[in-house]
């Protein structure tokens, strides 16, 4: 396991449990399977936030209440309009109901803002941030505050996508890279289509040292599914990059401390993702997310924080809880993810 394979910086997130209520004022459609939701704050309460983090929506669907972490992809600098940016997963229970349901004038409750993965405690003269996919959504947040606030660093900045039409916000990033000469903006799809003036393929330590040879003077800020992030720690530590400039929304490498002296089949199914996995019951429910692509945030990985928590649908876990969770979340069925192992079958809301 090289360094990167886990989080360089303090694991201790910046948790400001408030309540707030949302109210949606705007839609709007990015892409074909990806909407931008923006609220401002109900009369009378203030958001305040670094960006880079996430909040945490507080949903009833069907009856049941769901909690689901998103980005924000809304920089600091416009208070008002803070926005989260949602991907549609097919089957997925809380996309789908975000994008079908969610409409203006909608509340939300959300707690939070929370999360270490943020520009205020992590600041760099020249950053290069790397995304996969809606990962885009916590650096999106980091360079429009930088677009904002004027500022002359040196910024480099690569999105990987699928294909051209799934790039998030690519008129926005053409009239930043445009606007703003210190802006080094570089997009990426893995597949190629008529017209496409753009590199394609995948991020690997060639295209890296390609579009910023200065790597090794750099800090970096990644978030991706799990599969892009793997191949990114992989080119980091071919590259050299000292560990400690190294950040990532997913916090890295999981809790490492066994509960369970035998390595007993076990299996789970994230219903949201719609995939199902075989594994071992000595695996913890994040190492495992991880492990399909499954996106879970987390911050402390010591079941002290509660960033991780998951509903829990079906099947029997074992869990080290360090105080996480409250009573009534253990009594609605919600588990940490990152030191929950599955005892046989699990079903999770994810």
């Amino acid at each position: 396991m090289n360094a990167f394979s886990s989080f360089a910086s303090s694991c201790r997130s910046d948790m400001s449990k408030g309540r707030l209520t949302l109210v949606c004022r705007h839609i709007i459609q990015e892409t074909h399977d990806v909407k931008t939701f923006v609220f401002s704050p109900k009369s009378g309460q203030a958001s305040q936030f670094k960006a880079g983090q996430f909040i945490m929506l507080n949903l009833v669907i069907d009856g049941a209440p769901v909690a689901r972490n998103y980005s924000i992809s809304s920089p600091p600098t416009r208070p008002d309009d803070m926005r989260i940016t949602v991907k549609r997963v097919p089957g997925g229970l809380a996309s789908n109901w975000l994008h079908d349901n969610l409409a203006r004038g909608s509340e939300i409750d959300v707690d939070g803002p929370s999360g270490a993965f943020n520009w205020d405690d992590l600041p760099s003269d020249r950053p290069l941030f790397l995304s996969g996919g809606s990962g885009i959504t916590p650096v999106m947040s980091m360079l429009r505050t930088l677009a904002d606030s004027g500022s002359d660093k040196d910024v480099c900045f690569i999105h990987s996508a699928r294909s051209p039409k799934d790039i998030i916000f690519r008129e926005e990033l053409d009239a930043l890279a445009r606007d703003h000469s210190n802006f080094h903006i570089h997009l990426i799809c893995a597949e190629a289509e008529d017209g496409w003036p753009g590199p394609v393929g995948l991020v690997d330590e060639s295209v890296l040292l390609r579009l910023a040879p200065d790597i090794r003077e750099r800090s970096v800020y990644t978030c991706g599914p799990e599969p892009y992030m793997k191949a990114i720690r992989g080119a980091l530590h071919s590259i050299g990059l000292d560990p400690d400039r190294y950040h990532e929304e997913s916090f890295g490498g999981g809790f490492v401390n066994s509960i369970l002296s035998a390595d007993e089949p076990a299996s789970v199914h994230f219903v949201e993702s719609g995939i199902n996995h075989r594994c071992a019951s000595k695996q913890t429910l994040l190492e495992i997310a991880r492990s399909v692509g499954v996106y879970l945030p987390t911050a402390c990985q010591q079941g002290v924080c509660g960033t991780c928590r998951v509903l829990k649908l079906s099947g029997d876990v074992e869990m080290l809880d360090l105080g996480g969770l409250s009573a009534e979340e253990k009594a609605l069925g919600y588990v940490l993810a990152c030191c929950a192992r599955p005892l046989g079958g699990v079903t999770l809301d994810l």
